[in-house]
């Protein structure tokens, strides 16, 4: 962040010092620009969907590699030919160190969205705009301002916290400080229950596929105090979001991932991408298959860019956490079987839509499903107390009666569906969010939330070392300090408390 402080001091001076006086006062009157842009509702809904661009690029690059593959769900395939990307075996392996360019990428790219909804919530009053339209602008800025910052404090822990625009050189060296996670928190609860009460239940155009929803704000609201251990501030939220109507289960757990299906009736926020060459599509089709000497068994074309494939690899111990018959192994990875190359190795097939553009597919990424309220709700009734189960076993076992599972229940004669406990409850819980929501950015922060962490990712360093040293060396250093945050970039590791 420090470094872009400097450009704009630089830009300043470059500026102010190529003018003469006179000028200074005056702005131009045939361009757009900071003076005169915010003033119709046009202005800001085109400023709203700037809002919502930098999550384009969070979910093509950094997010993935820091939620996903820092967990045991995901790992990569190594690629002794082209070591140009080790920042992401470094994240994957908590061997990154502060100048790792994701991690940086990650910092920075939320701030720039921080940013932008910081200059609509500030402009917005002045601009007199209808009330349900100022509303709707402001619900959807303060939701992504929250969920930003629900990322950040997740990862990084104290953070600096931008609240105002930065209008000169003095208000960006302002935010050189940490604050601590609990002022944070605060600040992401008041922001999210603006949202809740400033957004619509859902949109009437279709235009407006994609916008945030009173039921996304409710959901991540939810999750943010169940990150706080308020399960009981929990409860009535997934409760209102289940009570609203608005959502429903698909009936096939694919069609959460089917390109033609995206904003279905399960969809509560997903990340939308456009195919073709506009700068707005999605690379996971690419990212997520094995490495380029095959790729064109899968995708039907060649990949030349290097190492941009073989990452986000399901790992053995998730390919294991599979009961059998779960319809969702089939539709959330497959395996790539090479005689030629004596390969056997399991691949994403969730954001899989073969014959797409080469490199920039229109997959959309889901980052809150209806399913997932289902089982948040489990949880907290089950972290309420455990009294024979109730309604925790009914939102439980929905989400298993779809992936054509048995249900779980209280004194069952099978051990594997017996769940007679509040901590087996629990356990069932964490292996349900496992499968259903795998490779959906969900496991790491599903670990730190529930203090499992340190102890999943030792037991997964056992057999990845097992696995790994069967087929090449594993770097000495990997999984020897499972690190609950992200090192601060190196341009930020000097933030003031």
């Amino acid at each position: 962040m420090k470094k872009y402080i400097y450009l704009l001091i630089f830009l300043c001076v470059t500026v102010l010092s190529s003018c003469k006086k006179d000028y200074l006062s005056l702005q131009p009157t045939d361009t757009q620009n900071g003076i005169n842009f915010f003033k119709t509702k046009a202005q800001f809904v085109q400023a709203t969907n700037g809002a919502y661009a930098p999550l384009q690029g969070l979910y093509n690059g950094a997010f993935w590699a820091m939620a996903e593959m820092r967990s045991d769900n995901t790992s990569y395939e190594y690629d002794p030919y082209d070591r140009s990307r080790t920042d992401n075996e470094e994240i994957d392996e908590f061997r990154e160190l502060n100048n790792n360019g994701l991690v940086e990428s990650f910092f920075n790219t939320s701030y720039i969205d921080i940013g932008r909804c910081n200059v609509i919530l500030e402009r917005l009053p002045a601009a007199k705009l209808d009330a349900g339209i100022s509303d709707t602008i402001a619900g959807q800025a303060s939701f992504l301002r929250a969920f930003n910052y629900f990322n950040i404090v997740r990862m990084f822990g104290d953070a600096p916290l931008v609240l105002t625009e930065a209008q000169s050189v003095g208000d960006a060296f302002k935010v050189a400080t940490k604050s601590p996670v609990a002022k944070i928190y605060t600040q992401i609860i008041a922001d999210a229950q603006a949202a809740i009460a400033k957004l619509p239940v859902k949109y009437s155009a279709t235009t407006d596929k994609g916008r945030v929803t009173k039921g996304t704000a409710e959901t991540m609201l939810a999750e943010v105090y169940m990150t706080q251990k308020k399960f009981d501030l929990a409860i009535p939220l997934l409760r209102a979001i289940i009570s609203s109507g608005a959502y429903s289960l698909n009936a096939d757990y694919a069609d959460n991932f089917d390109i033609h299906k995206e904003n279905g009736p399960e969809s509560i926020f997903e990340i939308q991408y456009i195919e073709g060459p506009n700068g707005l599509g999605s690379d996971f089709v690419d990212t997520f298959i094995p490495w380029d000497y095959y790729d064109t068994d899968i995708t039907g074309y060649e990949i030349a860019n290097g190492a941009q494939n073989g990452w986000n690899i399901p790992t053995q111990d998730l390919v294991n956490a599979y009961e059998e018959g779960d319809k969702r192994r089939d539709a959330s990875l497959t395996d790539f079987t090479s005689d030629e190359y004596g390969i056997d190795l399991p691949f994403i097939k969730k954001y899989q839509s073969i014959g797409a553009v080469k490199g920039i597919t229109g997959n959309n990424f889901p980052v809150y499903r209806y399913a997932d309220v289902y089982l948040m709700l489990a949880e907290c009734l089950n972290e309420q107390g455990f009294a024979g189960g109730g309604d925790a076993f009914k939102y439980l076992n929905l989400v298993r009666e779809r992936a054509g599972l048995e249900p779980k229940s209280m004194g069952n004669a099978n051990p594997d569906l017996n769940v007679s406990s509040q901590d087996e409850f629990r356990a069932a819980i964490a292996h349900e969010r496992q499968v259903e929501l795998a490779f959906e950015n969900h496991r790491w922060f599903d670990l730190l939330r529930t203090g499992k962490a340190t102890e999943v990712m030792k037991a997964h360093a056992i057999s990845e070392r097992a696995y790994k040293n069967a087929s090449w060396q594993i770097n000495s250093a990997a999984y020897s300090n499972i690190r609950l945050l992200f090192q601060y970039p190196v341009d930020e590791g000097n933030l003031e408390h």
